[in-house]
């Protein structure tokens, strides 16, 4: 008896959550409190906008991938899938700098990347 309780509040749940996420009003009406600029809001206008790289930003890039040891990271995103990306870190040694990359990137495994 308490099973069939809870299926039927999930699916009550469910099926308002699937009917509110349609379009119940059309027309030309835009959203109470968003700010238009040319059709786009201003959070989605503001993501957009670069951010522009200092000086010491770009030399510490670069003296970065000059000097520092470089390690391809491999951290689970979902059960099946992996996101692959790179950590650039600079140390004593190799093994110095693949722990500073493990200790930024928890949970994940630490390769030697292939230059």
């Amino acid at each position: 008896m308490q099973n069939t309780r809870i299926l039927a509040a999930l699916a009550l749940a469910g099926s308002l959550l699937i009917a509110r996420g349609g379009n119940a009003v059309a027309g030309a009406i835009s959203p109470a409190g968003l700010s238009r600029i040319d059709g786009l809001s201003v959070i989605e206008f503001v993501q957009d906008k670069k951010k522009s790289e200092t000086m010491k930003h770009k030399v510490t890039r670069i003296w970065r991938n000059l000097t520092g040891y470089k390690f391809d990271v491999a951290c689970p995103a979902f059960p099946f899938a992996l996101s692959v990306t790179s950590c650039t870190a600079a140390g004593k040694n190799r093994e110095n700098a693949r722990a500073k990359c493990q200790s930024q990137h928890a949970f994940c495994e630490i390769r030697d990347a292939n230059r």
